[in-house]
Order: C-alpha cells, then sequence, then structure tokens
C-alpha cells in the first residue's frame, strides 16, 4: 500500500474489512439455513409417516379404502415432493403413492432416515407386526428447496455488499474533507507565503496539528525575514567600500602598468569586481525572496527586452552575438513589476554570456505562446545537474565568474508572479547548448 493515498487506504481497509464480515456472515447464514431446511423437511417426511400409521391396520383388508384415505392424508403435500409406500412382511407393496416406485425403496427394515442415489426415505414399521411404512422425498426436490432457501438468505446480502462500498467511500471522503482543506493550505505555503493558517473548525486530531504548523510557520517565516535582511544589509553596506577598494585598486593598477606587479594587480580588480556583482546578486536574491515579484503592473516585455539588448550589445564580449526573434504580436503583456522582470531577464542573459560558447549566437525568441526562450551554445549539461542549477550558490561548470545565483533569482521571480523557469539541454533540435525558458501566464 506504500505511495497510495490515506484516503485510498481507508477505503481499502474498511472495504476488505466489510467483505471479509460479509463472507462470514453469508457462510454462517448458509450454514444456518441449511441445517433449519433440512430439519424442516425431515419433519415433514416424519409426520407424513405419523399419518399413514392408521391406514395399515386395514391395509389388507380394504386396500382401496385404505388407498384414498391415504391419498387424503398427503393431499396437503407437494405430489412431487413426498412419495410413499406400505411394504409388507415379505417385501411386497401394500399400499403407494402414485408417484412412488412399482418396487420397494432399498433401505433397510428398521425405523429412521436412509439416504439412497435419489430420495432421503423415512422408514419406520406400520400398526400391523411385519409391516413397514417408507416416506421419500426426492434428492432433487430437496437440492431445489436448499438452494432457493439459501438464495433468500444470502441474496439481500450480497446486495449490501456494493451499497457498503459506496456508503464507505462517501462516508470516508466526508470524514477526510477536513484534512484535505489542511493539506491544500499548508501546499499554498513557500518562501513567499508564511502566512498564518485560519482557524477552519477541524476536528480536535487536526486541530492541534493545525496549531504546530502555525507555530512552525511563525518560526520560519522569522528566521527567514532575519536571514534576508541580514543579507540585503551585509549587501547594501558592502557596496560602498568595496567601490572604493575596487577605485583605489583600479588607480593604484594604473600606476604599476608597465612593472612587474601589474598582472597581480589586474587580477585584483577582476576578483573585486567579481565581489561587487556577488554583492549584487545578494541584493536581488534578497529582493525575490522578499516577495517583489508580486506586485503588479502592467508591463510590456518586448520593451525590457529592447532595453536590455542595446544594453548588451554595446558590450565587448557580446555585440552582434545577441540575436533577438520576435514571434508575437505587436505588445507581449505581463504582469509584474518592471525592475524584477528587467533583473530576470539579465540574469539569464549573463548567464549565457558567461557559461555559453563565445563563439556561437545568444538567442532570444519572444514566443507567441506566452514564452521566452534564451539559447545560448555550449557543452551538454546532464539531466542531474539541471535540476540543481535553479538552488542558490550552484553552478553547471566551474568555468567562468559566478555565484551561482543568477538562476535561483529567476526561478523565485517566474514562482511568484506564477509562471515557471525550465532549463534544456541540449537544445531542442541540436545536439548541444543550453536553453532557459520562460513561461508567462495570462493576464488579467
Amino acid at each position: 500500500m506504500a505511495g497510495r493515498s490515506l484516503v485510498s487506504r481507508l477505503i481499502w481497509v474498511l472495504s476488505s474489512s466489510m467483505a471479509g464480515l460479509w463472507l462470514l456472515g453469508s457462510v454462517a447464514a448458509g450454514t444456518l439455513t441449511i441445517f433449519e431446511v433440512h430439519e424442516r423437511l425431515d419433519d415433514a417426511i416424519e409426520e407424513v409417516a405419523q399419518r399413514l400409521v392408521p391406514a395399515t391396520y386395514d391395509a389388507t383388508q380394504q386396500p382401496q379404502a385404505m388407498q384414498q384415505m391415504a391419498k387424503r392424508l398427503v393431499a396437503t403435500m407437494d405430489p412431487r415432493a413426498l412419495a410413499y409406500q406400505i411394504v409388507g412382511p415379505a417385501g411386497e407393496i401394500v399400499m403407494r403413492s402414485e408417484n412412488a416406485p412399482a418396487v420397494p425403496f432399498p433401505v433397510p427394515r428398521q425405523a429412521g432416515f436412509h439416504d439412497i442415489p435419489q430420495y432421503r426415505v423415512y422408514s419406520q414399521p406400520a400398526a400391523v407386526d411385519g409391516y413397514f411404512i417408507q416416506v421419500a422425498e426426492p434428492a432433487m426436490h430437496r437440492s431445489e428447496s436448499l438452494r432457493r432457501a439459501v438464495a433468500l438468505t444470502v441474496g439481500p446480502l450480497l446486495l449490501f455488499l456494493p451499497l457498503s462500498w459506496f456508503l464507505i467511500r462517501w462516508a470516508v471522503f466526508q470524514s477526510m474533507r477536513s484534512l484535505e482543506r489542511l493539506r491544500s493550505e499548508i501546499g499554498r505555503r513557500d518562501g513567499s507565503n508564511l502566512s498564518q493558517i485560519p482557524d477552519m473548525g477541524l476536528p480536535t486530531e487536526l486541530a492541534s496539528m493545525l496549531a504546530a504548523v502555525n507555530r512552525l510557520l511563525e518560526r520560519l517565516e522569522r528566521a527567514l525575514a532575519t536571514e534576508r535582511q541580514f543579507a540585503a544589509n551585509s549587501a547594501h553596506e558592502l557596496r560602498t567600500p568595496i567601490a572604493a577598494v575596487l577605485a583605489q585598486m583600479q588607480l593604484l593598477s594604473a600606476q604599476l602598468a608597465g612593472t612587474q606587479h601589474a598582472e597581480r594587480a589586474a587580477r585584483i580588480v577582476s576578483q573585486i569586481k567579481e565581489l561587487s556583482g556577488l554583492a549584487e546578486k545578494l541584493l536581488q536574491l534578497s529582493r525575490a525572496g522578499a516577495g517583489v515579484g508580486m506586485l503588479r503592473e502592467r508591463i510590456d516585455m518586448l520593451t525590457v527586452v529592447q532595453v536590455l539588448v542595446d544594453e548588451f550589445r554595446r558590450r565587448e564580449d557580446v555585440g552582434a552575438r545577441l540575436v533577438v526573434t520576435a514571434e508575437c504580436p505587436d505588445e507581449f503583456i505581463v504582469q509584474g513589476e518592471i525592475d524584477v522582470l528587467g533583473i530576470t531577464l539579465r540574469n539569464l542573459i549573463e548567464n549565457a554570456v558567461r557559461y555559453g560558447a563565445p563563439e556561437e549566437p545568444i538567442e532570444i525568441v519572444i514566443g507567441r505562446d506566452r514564452q521566452i526562450r534564451l539559447l545560448n551554445g555550449g557543452a551538454v549539461i546532464p539531466a542531474e545537474t539541471l535540476e540543481t542549477l535553479k538552488k542558490p550558490f550552484v553552478r553547471g561548470s566551474s568555468v567562468g565568474a559566478g555565484g551561482g545565483l543568477g538562476l535561483a533569482i529567476v526561478d523565485s521571480v517566474m514562482k511568484q508572479i506564477g509562471g515557471s523557469l525550465t532549463l534544456i539541454s541540449p537544445v531542442m533540435g541540436r545536439s548541444a547548448g543550453f536553453e532557459a525558458r520562460l513561461v508567462f501566464p495570462e493576464t488579467i
């Protein structure tokens, strides 16, 4: 039962238990019915034999009169059910019913019930010494009576089984509705929504669980707020001293030009620039984590793309490599904040410039299906690595500068605006390359 829902498990357990009880009840009812039917039929045979006892006294004197009297005695019985014979001392038949065989029943001449292939026979001594009364019931009639009695007893129980399954299913779904509501509320909580779950009138068992979840959400919200505030403050406070150090180091590097320390000074300048970029990414990550992407403004993504393309094309390492293909109409309206959406696309382009093959183009495809695809060349990234690239401080390659925050920021923003980020490698239709696909929700 591993992997099955709690509702399915409860329905299966209760239904199987009910089916087992039904089976036991049916077997018990059937067994008791068979016993009672056998007993009632045997009593009927014995009663007919008792009624025939007086007929045997004058059977030898007035056989015809006794025959008529015997017929009246058994008139209330089904003639297809019972047959009787009065057998004399020498085994001759003195009197018999019309449906009885012409020869005596092959049973011992002693009182009691005897089973033969086609009959169940009750034999008892008659009123005259040496005579025996034999009353027989056809085995087919008894079998039919047993089948009908068992069907009438077990049949209603058989109808009860599917009805009980529907009732169990309905009761379980009704009972688990509160748990489903709680599960849905918990499922809507994430890094951008840690609000307390309101009181939903849950049962006592779930109310304590709701209280525990709310306490956990409260502690988690405080911890995340503290972490974001620390990251934002640290990155903000570092910007000024980093900028000052960079300016001083660039000045020193210029003064050391042409000396044996020029290369080392240039490496330090490069590392300070990486540190400055990391501080900027931390600020972006803290903004994304604070839910700034939840702000709703109508933004034309074509304008945002054009601004960023103009900016990146002025860089020496990009230039004409950046190619834009617009398949959509004249506008691409998205609800969000323009600065955050700009940061999102900027991170994707920077990621392509930093990690993509430098000799291959960087393509931005704006599709008709509310998608923006960014494609770049490079080696194939394994599927297991793709799954981790959306996490902070994870990079797919050690080549190139970067802190592994760009895709984490993009993923966080896209989730907040109701969209998604999909990473694909190799590019569809190619043997290599990397594709980042942004899917935006429909505007209201």
